[in-house]
């Protein structure tokens, strides 16, 4: 779903940014209390001038739309820092606290790696093949759209033959998340399947 975006009608062409699709209406705006953020104020006096309830706003369109680009840009600059910063504390935790184990859905992948959310940190990490330890070998392949890989591991003490691992998406997997080699970075781990997982 694509993210909301601050817009001024009349200079932007694109229609459909009108649509609003969950609600099914041709033409939407939203604000919330204009003491959370400006692009709000901004909202309230336009609707307030447009119903003649409100002073004339003296702004053009091309300067109502500078600021829709700005309160988008510093929207998107917040989210991101909001995210990195989780990422920072998150870091520290496994560093302090780890390694931690716990189980993972499956939820991306891609030839030579996949995606896992990790459900009791609920975080989401990726894991490559090829860094993964006491891996024999990897097979990647689309069955139909579905894809599937076939993790072959090497046979360790306790048995005879090498063990196979079917994953695709949704599959659940044991993670150990661990410190990186970076200070503030952590990695994630699939390990060894038991018995009772392939």
């Amino acid at each position: 779903m694509q993210m909301a975006v601050y817009f001024c009608t009349g200079v932007l062409q694109e229609e459909k940014l009108f649509h609003h699709y969950a609600l099914n209406v041709p033409l939407y705006t939203h604000f919330t209390s204009p003491i959370r953020r400006y692009a709000d104020v901004i909202v309230h006096r336009l609707l307030a001038a447009s119903l003649k309830c409100g002073p004339r706003v003296h702004l053009t369109q091309d300067e109502v739309q500078k600021q829709a680009t700005h309160c988008n840009n510093k929207k998107t600059a917040s989210k991101r820092v909001q995210e990195m910063s989780t990422e920072l504390f998150f870091s520290i935790f496994v560093r302090e606290c780890g390694p931690l184990e716990s189980k993972a859905i499956v939820m991306g992948m891609l030839d030579k790696s996949f995606d896992v959310l990790v459900l009791d940190y609920e975080v989401q990490k990726r894991i490559y093949c090829n860094a993964i330890e006491g891996l024999q070998s990897f097979n990647f392949r689309k069955v139909g759209k579905r894809p599937e890989m076939t993790l072959v591991w090497t046979p360790n003490e306790l048995e005879d033959d090498s063990v196979t691992q079917e994953i695709s998406l949704f599959s659940v997997v044991d993670v150990l998340l661990s410190a990186g080699e970076g200070p503030l970075k952590y990695t994630a781990v699939l390990r060894r399947p038991t018995h009772t997982q392939f």
